[in-house]
């Protein structure tokens, strides 16, 4: 009862096994060796053939006056009379932009790839190739073809596209046009030692420029070293150090020279202004000099007279100011065209003469605004919702300058009129002077004017040309660009340390899929987890011809167990009446599970041991028990359950103890189940208990027929065999049922075929103290063929 008890504690607790988990994955240490050894190898191959990816990094500073970056008091900033300052989150869209990217791409030729072929794969000569190739047109055709380019000479290059056969010949420093393209095959400094060392083909991948940009575009990176600082770090990963070093230092260069052509736009745009009217002016000036002369050689005139040298001054000034208020209004008209413009192309007007500092500072603005918006609109087109707010935003700006440019316009007619008044007053003084005077004096006052206005140009475009030429970037490298030298991808020890872990998963999730698809029975704990049925004891697997493994001297392992058997039987049994003998019932799920072979070698235990014990081969479709002991199998139970002879006659001896007797099965007869219901086998039964110590009952499956539960009413316990590696799990369910509904008697499992270590690692270290190697008999079979040690080997698959 307490073994019954414990089984249904097992059964209804059903607690993890640590220790049996733990035997189930050892027992298949050959798969992890094995999936080690190959994750391990595969990174490796892995580690060796990957090319090396390196991070080159570079810091650069933006001046940037909010966040402490400007220039100070240097005296370049005092004479930048055009500059703005600078928004570092907008510089790193800029530096991220496509265009910028693109002009690297030209400057360097990335699109064209320059490899040689390799004993595994091919490599990168970026940095040691021998020649550069200048590209000033690329058919774009060819994209994405290989050429091969080959020197039959110091001076001559061969280029052929081995899919279509095409060759062309040319001279190497030499500009030429081909069907590849116009470009020029420029020799480096290391050409000829390159050729003597190296007898292959260089391989040139030709790549659409732009595509080569953006793949460049995804490996950059770009961030501030910190929020409150304007430092930029530059990080791009490459294959080729030298490669990422150029791109990043090139990007640098041509983002600098965007910057400085960006901030001289409103320079150069007042240069040209400045350009034409000098040109017009010039003219004018050199036409009213040669009247001036004429007029004063024709009339004999030297000077004016005192008063009219008076007047002349009063209208040179009145003039003068003038002019400037014309050049005035002449560049508020430029303004608002420009501002009024929605056209890309529009050019930036000049500011010349405009002393507004918030409407230059809103112009600069507008310009800044609208080329983020050409870029914006380039690098990810017009549906990108960052757009909507830059376009308000350059609205805002436009009214802001039409608001101003209105005011100032206003302002400067006013003084326009004023000194239109001041015209007339003195043309009513010049009247009253003498004829000659008064004609001199006009041209003197047109000479004057154009003189003034000329210098005055003159001096602005100075101002401007000065402006220009002291610009300088509004950023500064503080790091070109640099590499450690170290690959930052594959990362050596993260690829090793990952193929050690996937070697240990792979094989745990092998053995795990296996158990998880496996139906048959292979240890104890699982008869435990789908019954309560007690479980009589175990036998192991042992390979031999021997149907009975149990004699008087044998010390093997699996004859101790049958006799352990026998010890636990007797307490199955319990106490019985005195001189009868105790009926045990033997049957299983299907056939092969052992049935037969176990009961011999129990009978023949318990015959051994003094037990005046018969066996019955009560399975009349398949019997085995007669073939195990070599017994004359004519007559048997079927003659005897059908009258033909008496019990005496079917009762047979064996050579195994005088102990030990058999019924055979006799003939196999058609209809057993029939024959199992008459009163003969009760009389037998009665007839046996009252002369026999051990009655063994070897039943057909139960699993199959019903014979064993019709013979279960005459037994006193019931043995249930379940195989190691045979039986399902399914049918240990059956079995429960069975249990539960005590059909019958003293219902006990033996589970049979137990092999040491077991499929799934069941008995490594388990047992009643049993083992090969204990006892004498198995010590002379310790030594194993290698046949059976690569047997047990792959077993542990």
């Amino acid at each position: 009862m307490q073994n019954e008890n414990t089984q249904n504690n097992n059964f209804e607790e059903n607690n993890i096994n640590l220790r049996e988990i733990l035997g189930k994955y050892l027992y298949h240490w050959p798969v992890f060796i094995i999936g080690l050894i190959v994750c391990l190898i595969i990174a490796f191959f892995y580690l060796r053939y990957t090319p090396l990816t390196y991070q080159v990094n570079s810091v650069l500073l933006i001046k940037d006056e909010k966040k402490g970056g400007g220039t100070g008091g240097d005296l370049l900033s005092e004479l930048d009379i055009f500059g703005t300052t600078k928004v570092v989150d907008n510089e790193i869209e800029i530096l991220k932009s496509k265009t910028l990217m693109r002009r690297v791409v030209s400057r360097l030729n990335l699109m064209i790839g320059y490899t040689i072929e390799g004993r595994i794969m091919e490599s990168d000569i970026y940095a040691s190739k021998p020649i550069n190739i200048g590209v000033a047109e690329l058919d774009s055709t060819w994209h994405g073809k290989t050429l091969l380019l080959t020197f039959p000479s110091n001076n001559q290059y061969l280029l052929e596209e081995p899919l279509s056969g095409k060759k062309v010949r040319g001279v190497l420093d030499t500009l030429q046009r081909t069907t590849f393209g116009v470009f020029k095959v420029q020799k480096n400094d290391n050409f000829y030692k390159w050729r003597q060392k190296y007898k292959v083909p260089i391989y040139l991948t030709l790549s659409n420029p732009q595509v080569v940009a953006d793949q460049y575009l995804k490996n950059l990176n770009i961030s501030l070293s910190s929020k409150q600082s304007s430092v930029l770090n530059l990080s791009i990963q490459t294959n080729v150090v030298e490669k990422g070093k150029d791109i990043l230092n090139t990007l640098v260069q041509v983002y600098n020279e965007a910057g400085l052509a960006d901030k001289n736009r409103t320079t150069q745009s007042t240069m040209d202004f400045i350009d034409v009217r000098s040109k017009l002016i010039s003219g004018e000036l050199t036409d009213v000099e040669k009247d001036v002369e004429s007029f004063k050689s024709t009339r004999g005139i030297t000077t004016m007279s005192n008063d009219a040298s008076l007047f002349l001054d009063n209208v040179k000034a009145n003039d003068n100011r003038l002019s400037e208020i014309e050049l005035q209004l002449s560049v508020i008209t430029d303004i608002r065209r420009y501002v009024n413009s929605n056209s890309s192309k529009e050019k930036l007007p000049s500011t010349l003469g405009v002393e507004d500092p918030i409407l230059l500072q809103q112009i600069t603005k507008l310009g800044e605004l609208q080329l983020e918006r050409d870029d914006l609109m380039a690098r990810t087109g017009e549906n990108n919702p960052r757009l909507e707010p830059l376009m308000n935003q350059i609205k805002t700006t436009r009214e802001g300058i039409l608001s101003s440019v209105d005011n100032l316009y206003e302002s400067i007619n006013n003084t326009k009129i004023t000194l239109q008044g001041n015209e007339s007053q003195i043309q009513s003084n010049i009247r009253k002077m003498p004829g000659q005077e008064r004609q001199l004096m006009s041209i003197e006052r047109k000479k004057a004017t154009k003189e003034s206005i000329y210098l005055y140009l003159l001096q602005k475009k100075e101002e401007a040309a000065l402006s220009y030429a002291s610009a300088v970037a509004d950023s500064r490298i503080v790091d070109p660009a640099f590499s450690s030298g170290l690959p930052i991808k594959p990362k050596r020890q993260l690829i090793y340390l990952g193929a050690f872990f996937l070697g240990i998963l792979i094989p745990v999730g092998y053995v795990y899929g296996k158990d998880l698809l496996n139906n048959k029975v292979d240890g104890v704990s699982d008869i435990n987890k789908l019954t309560r049925t007690p479980v009589l004891g175990e036998i192991l697997y042992e390979e031999g011809t021997e149907a009975i493994v149990v004699a008087a001297n044998s010390r093997k392992a699996i004859a101790e167990q049958f006799r352990s058997i026998r010890t636990n039987m007797a307490f199955l049994h319990g106490k019985t009446k005195e001189g009868e003998g105790k009926v045990t019932l033997f049957t299983s799920s299907t056939s092969g599970e052992g049935k037969s072979f176990v009961a011999s070698n129990i009978a023949a235990a318990m015959a051994i041991a003094g037990k005046k014990t018969v066996l019955l081969e009560l399975d009349l479709r398949k019997p085995k028990v007669s073939k195990y002991l070599n017994l004359n199998n004519k007559i048997g139970l079927s003659n005897y359950l059908i009258g033909a002879v008496n019990i005496n006659d079917i009762i047979q001896g064996t050579s195994i103890s005088p102990n030990f007797f058999v019924i055979g099965s006799g003939p196999i007869p058609p209809n057993p189940s029939e024959l199992l219901i008459q009163t003969e086998i009760d009389k037998l039964i009665s007839y046996l208990k009252a002369n026999y110590d051990e009655i063994l009952i070897d039943t057909p499956p139960i699993g199959l027929v019903t014979d064993a539960q019709i013979l279960a009413r005459l037994a006193d316990a019931s043995i249930y065999l379940v195989r190691h590696g045979v039986t399902f799990k399914q049918q240990i369910s059956n079995l429960e049922e069975l249990f539960q509904q005590r059909k019958f008697p003293k219902l006990n499992v033996i589970l049979n075929g137990v092999k040491l270590g077991g499929s799934y690692g069941y008995g490594y270290g388990y047992g009643y103290g049993y083992g090969y190697g204990y006892y004498s008999d198995d010590v002379k079979q310790k030594k194993k063929s290698l046949k059976n040690i690569s047997k047990s080997f792959f077993n542990r698959f």
